[in-house]
């Protein structure tokens, strides 16, 4: 009697040590997986730290695209005399932030949406070019060609580096921003994947008067722009790593508890083997 109370004790231990110790950092792992869909969004001038007015279409995109996420680009976004230095931060937070997460998600689907300043810190990262007002004289993308090949779509919504003529330009204005870019420093290296939406009453994209103009872009062209994105994407971009790896979370546990005996034999083999040689012992001992 005493020896099968010995045995009932130890079991447990034999079952629960080997699975879980190998499960856990196991499902850890898959749950912390990379998305398919990684958006990034630029707020406009001195709009508190968040997405700002960007965040209608980030959120859009978000939506669209299951297990889709999003991150907001952590910089100044001043107005007045510190706009030109605000300008340099972003460019060089967006080259950070986009870098990092590109290197950690290498397979990963980046969007950029940006809004008036938000654009053009990352027109300014994304496609170089001399930024004359804001004292930015490097011509060349400060995202690497690696990195860069992950954006698969890009927003602006009232660029102050809005030229006329480019290919990717939406909406009717057919004035610059007060910060176009220089002749023949069009961003065609990026031409298919951009959309930048001005109209003409916008005073920060175009030469209008009327600042509502400016704000409504993404009540505007919000569903648009998402079509525009959608259409960049890949079909992985409907689903995610993420998402998938919560839906095989209740599997993998399942599996691991009906097959614990062959489990034993790969993860804890030697655990099992040595409390079963000590019961026997201790069997016949008593």
């Amino acid at each position: 009697m005493f020896s099968k109370r010995i045995i009932l004790l130890l079991v447990p231990g034999a079952l629960a040590s080997p699975m879980l110790s190998e499960t856990a950092p196991f499902l850890e792992q898959r749950q912390n997986s990379c998305p398919n869909v990684h958006v990034f969004g630029a707020r406009e001038t001195t709009t508190p730290q968040g997405f700002g007015s960007a965040g209608t279409v980030v959120n859009m995109i978000v939506a669209a695209n299951t297990g889709a996420t999003k991150e907001e680009i952590v910089y100044p976004a001043a107005g007045g005399n510190n706009y030109s230095s605000s300008v340099r931060a972003g460019v060089l937070a967006v080259t950070n932030q986009v870098s990092t997460f590109a290197t950690k998600c290498p397979q990963a689907q980046i969007v950029l949406v940006g809004y008036s300043q938000g654009a053009q810190i990352m027109d300014d990262a994304m496609c170089g070019g001399v930024d004359v007002n804001e004292q930015i004289t490097n011509t060349t993308s400060l995202i690497s060609a690696t990195v860069a090949a992950q954006v698969k779509a890009i927003i602006w919504m009232g660029d102050p580096r809005h030229t006329p003529g480019a290919p990717y330009n939406v909406g009717n204005s057919t004035a610059a921003g007060f910060a176009p870019r220089p002749s023949g420093q069009i961003c065609t290296a990026f031409a298919n994947i951009i959309q930048s939406y001005c109209d003409a009453a916008d005073p920060f994209c175009s030469n209008g008067n009327d600042a509502a103009v400016h704000q409504g872009y993404g009540r505007e062209y919000g569903s648009q722009a998402l079509t525009f994105v959608n259409s960049k994407l890949t079909s992985a971009g409907n689903s995610s790593v993420t998402t998938l790896s919560t839906s095989s979370t209740s599997s993998t546990l399942a599996q691991a508890v009906i097959s614990h005996g062959t489990r034993a034999q790969t993860v804890g083999g030697w655990y099992a083997k040595y409390l079963l040689t000590f019961c026997l012992i201790l069997s016949i001992a008593l």
